[in-house]
C-alpha cells in the first residue's frame, strides 16, 4: 500500500511538474507576432481584442498597417503572422490560392455575419419611389446627379484598393451611374453624416455590421432575379454589389504557415478567437462616436469578458 501510494505521488508530481513547465514555455519565442490591419474601424477592434488577450498570455505582439492585396504575400512571407477579418468576396481568389499551395493557412471563420451591397439613408425612400428594389435606381438617376458625374448618378464606392466591384454591377444593370472611389471608412462616413444632416440623396456601397449603419439607419438596395440574370449574363462572379445565391460572406482568418511551430499556444488560440457582431458593433461605435482608443475600447472588452475568452486561452496552453 506504501509503495502504491509512493508511487501514485511521484507520478502526480511529475505530472504537475510537466503541466507547469509547459505552462511556463508561453511565449515559446520572444519574437514579435504581428497582427495586419487593414482600414476600417470593425477588423482594428478584432485585431485589438486578439493582441490584448495575446499579452496577457505573455507574447510580445505588433501590428502591420496594410492593403488588401498586398496582404497574402506579406503573411506568405512570415512579415505578418496573422489577419484575423478577411471578407471573401473579391478577395477569395487569393485566399483559395494562396491557402492551396500553401502559402498560408487558413485559421476557420472569426465569427461575424456579414453583409455587403449598395445602402441609402432611409429617407431617401421617399425621394425614390420602389426602393430597396435596384429598378427604381433607373428613374431616380437625377436624383443622385453630382456635377461630377452628370448626367449619370454617382454611387459612392469603396476606396480603389479594396477591390470593389460596383461598376461591374452598375453597367450590367443598365445604370447609368458612376462608381466614385471613396478616400476610405472615414470620408465615406463624413459624407453620410453631411448628406443625413441635410437630408439629401445618397447611395453608397457598404457593409454591416458597421456602426455607420445602425447610427444613420441604412438600408439595402435589393436583387431581383431579372437583375441577377443580367450579372450572370454579363459573366460576374463576383458578390460584394449583390450576393444573387444569398450564402452570405465568408469572413476568415489566416496565418503564416510557421506560426504553428514558432508559437503553437498562439496558434491554438488564434484558431479559437472568435467575434461576434454584438461584439463588435458597441466597441466600434464607442471608437467612431464617443472618440475613444481602439487599443483601450478592447482592453476594456478583455477586462469585463473574461469568461468569454479565457476558455480559448486554457485550452490553447493546456
Amino acid at each position: 500500500m506504501l509503495r502504491w501510494l509512493t508511487t501514485s505521488l511521484t507520478v502526480a508530481a511529475v505530472l504537475a511538474a510537466t503541466s507547469a513547465a509547459h505552462a511556463q514555455s508561453v511565449p515559446e519565442s520572444q519574437d514579435p507576432i504581428i497582427i495586419g490591419k487593414l482600414d476600417w474601424t470593425g477588423q482594428e477592434i478584432t485585431a485589438e481584442v486578439a493582441a490584448e488577450i495575446l499579452r496577457r498570455m505573455g507574447y510580445n505582439v505588433e501590428f502591420v498597417q496594410t492593403t488588401q492585396v498586398p496582404l497574402f504575400q506579406a503573411v506568405a512571407d512570415g512579415q505578418i503572422t496573422a489577419y484575423l477579418e478577411n471578407w471573401n468576396q473579391t478577395s477569395k481568389k487569393y485566399y483559395d490560392e494562396y491557402t492551396q499551395d500553401g502559402r498560408i493557412e487558413g485559421l476557420g471563420e472569426i465569427g461575424l455575419n456579414g453583409a455587403e451591397g449598395w445602402y441609402y439613408p432611409d429617407y431617401v425612400a421617399q425621394k425614390c419611389p420602389g426602393l430597396p428594389n435596384w429598378q427604381a435606381l433607373k428613374e431616380c438617376t437625377d436624383l443622385f446627379t453630382t456635377p461630377d458625374t452628370a448626367p449619370r448618378g454617382r454611387l459612392l464606392d469603396y476606396p480603389a484598393e479594396w477591390t470593389p466591384d460596383s461598376q461591374q454591377w452598375l453597367d450590367a444593370l443598365g445604370l447609368d451611374y458612376a462608381a466614385v472611389p471613396s478616400g476610405g471608412e472615414g470620408s465615406t462616413a463624413a459624407e453620410v453624416k453631411s448628406a443625413v444632416t441635410r437630408q439629401e440623396p445618397l447611395l453608397l456601397m457598404w457593409w454591416e455590421p458597421t456602426w455607420l449603419a445602425a447610427i444613420y439607419n441604412l438600408k439595402r438596395v435589393e436583387i431581383d432575379e431579372e437583375g441577377c440574370a443580367k450579372a450572370e449574363a454579363a459573366g460576374i462572379t463576383t458578390k460584394k454589389a449583390f450576393d444573387c445565391h444569398s450564402k452570405g460572406i465568408e469572413i476568415v482568418k489566416f496565418a503564416w504557415p510557421g506560426l504553428k511551430d514558432k508559437w503553437p499556444a498562439a496558434y491554438k488560440f488564434l484558431k479559437a478567437y472568435q467575434m461576434k457582431n454584438e461584439w463588435q458593433g458597441p466597441m466600434a461605435m464607442a471608437v467612431e462616436v464617443e472618440g475613444q482608443k481602439t487599443a483601450e475600447v478592447a482592453k476594456k472588452w478583455v477586462d469585463e469578458n473574461e469568461a468569454i475568452w479565457k476558455p480559448w486561452v486554457d485550452a490553447a496552453t493546456m
